[in-house]
């Protein structure tokens, strides 16, 4: 229900946007806050395309196959962030936009079964992380001056993910452990993330 509201108050907010600059009314709070979130999410995302042509450029030129190598560990990186910043952007326009109500209904009723399974699979992800991230540095500190450090430097990227991944299961974890309640007052509230991208 608070669902709905929103969404026929932000529907109603966009419409009014132009009747309201034609006649110089300031635009609402929420959808300037939105709009600006948005904007500021393409800026982003356009200034890392630039970014990313200019590291293609120097690792398609390199004859080194190292930088190659080092440079298209970056790329597939600012790819990656590339495509996350589409799914927010994508979020707020549909905030923007609509609710699909019965779509999100649809996805909860799914979510939930898979939820289940997922709960149970947490621990042994982070576990799996965390030994991970242990073994890593071993490997590091072995292969320490071999390769001018090359190894160490890898070995450090990959615990460096390692922790951005026990980040985004701790994260799932917390989720999955609020009360029920809790969770569907975030939902009416809008949480964009919370119903997938």
């Amino acid at each position: 229900m608070a669902r709905t509201q929103r969404t026929r108050s932000i529907k109603a907010i966009a419409s009014q946007r132009v009747e309201d600059a034609m006649w110089g009314i300031p635009e609402s709070p929420e959808f300037s806050v939105v709009q600006n979130l948005m904007n500021e999410f393409k800026a982003h995302e356009n200034d890392e395309a630039e970014w990313v042509k200019n590291y293609r450029r120097i690792a398609d030129e390199s004859d080194d196959s190292l930088v190659r190598f080092l440079l298209g560990l970056i790329i597939a990186d600012e790819e990656r962030h590339h495509q996350i910043l589409d799914r927010m952007i994508t979020r707020l326009k549909d905030d923007l936009a609509s609710t699909r109500p019965d779509q999100i209904t649809q996805r909860k009723n799914v979510l939930a079964a898979k939820n289940t399974e997922l709960r149970g699979m947490l621990e042994r992800f982070l576990d799996v992380e965390r030994r991970g991230i242990k073994e890593y540095q071993r490997l590091s500190k072995t292969s320490g001056g071999l390769g001018r450090d090359l190894f160490g430097l890898l070995c450090r990227t990959m615990i460096h993910d390692s922790l951005k991944h026990i980040g985004i299961l701790e994260f799932l974890r917390r989720r999955m452990h609020e009360p029920k309640k809790l969770l569907r007052k975030r939902d009416s509230r809008g949480d964009r993330f919370a119903r997938g991208a």
